[in-house]
């Protein structure tokens, strides 16, 4: 039982871990067919993660409206609005257009779910706002230049900004755009690059950890 549970999925996912990292430094063609067949199995693992999710949201929403719990009138539209898309999608065959013509599904996400998203995110602002605050109460050097760098950004994408500027600062022949462009460009742009590759390290760190057993989350508790 051990063998089973333990040793074997350890086994597969060695060999084609080991497989798919070589695939891409082996310049043949087996291997771009090895890639393309871990393609296929990879989108159908993928199908069935997205209805086991699925699944567990629609019994996670029934457990709430179940025990009557705060919000869960909110709940009630998580099975309203699946399946009145659902529907819209049988009914227009998947198309949000056809022949120039708006689709029941074109018309479900223009109507429906663009205004949500809208509304969503208008919400996000005031959230945002207020990070926002938190982050620029200035307690160190790093928090002045942060709070110096946000204030630059925003006064460079609003008009007022640009007349502000000009009125102080007009004897520096330089505007607030090109400033602003320049912390866009240089700073900001280093600052994401240094995340990516961090982030590109940590991905390839936890795949080894992966295939070489030492993280074995994915097995489950036992």
């Amino acid at each position: 039982m051990n063998l089973i549970k333990k040793h074997i999925p350890l086994a597969i996912v060695f060999v084609f871990g080991i497989m798919t990292l070589a695939s891409y430094y082996v310049p043949h063609r087996k291997s771009e067919n090895y890639l393309e067949w871990i393609n296929i199995w990879q989108n159908i693992v993928a199908a069935f993660a997205l209805f086991l999710g699925a699944i567990s949201l629609f019994y996670a929403h029934y457990k709430k409206i179940e025990r009557k719990v705060d919000g869960w009138g909110y709940s009630l539209f998580v099975y309203f609005g699946f399946l009145v898309i659902m529907v819209a999608a049988i009914v227009s065959d998947g198309k949000i257009s056809d022949n120039g013509k708006i689709t029941f599904l074109g018309w479900s996400f223009n109507n429906i779910y663009n205004p949500l998203s809208a509304t969503m995110f208008s919400v996000l602002a005031f959230f945002i706002i207020s990070t926002a605050y938190r982050s620029f109460r200035i307690k160190s050097f790093p928090a002045f230049l942060l709070f110096i760098a946000g204030l630059v950004l925003m006064l460079g994408n609003i008009p007022l900004g640009e007349i502000i500027w000009d009125k102080l600062f007009a004897w520096t022949n330089t505007t607030i755009a090109d400033i602003k462009n320049w912390i866009i460009s240089v700073p900001s742009t280093a600052g994401k690059r240094g995340i990516m590759i961090g982030i590109a390290i940590g991905a390839a760190v936890t795949s080894l950890k992966i295939i070489f057993g030492i993280e074995r989350g994915y097995m489950g508790k036992d």
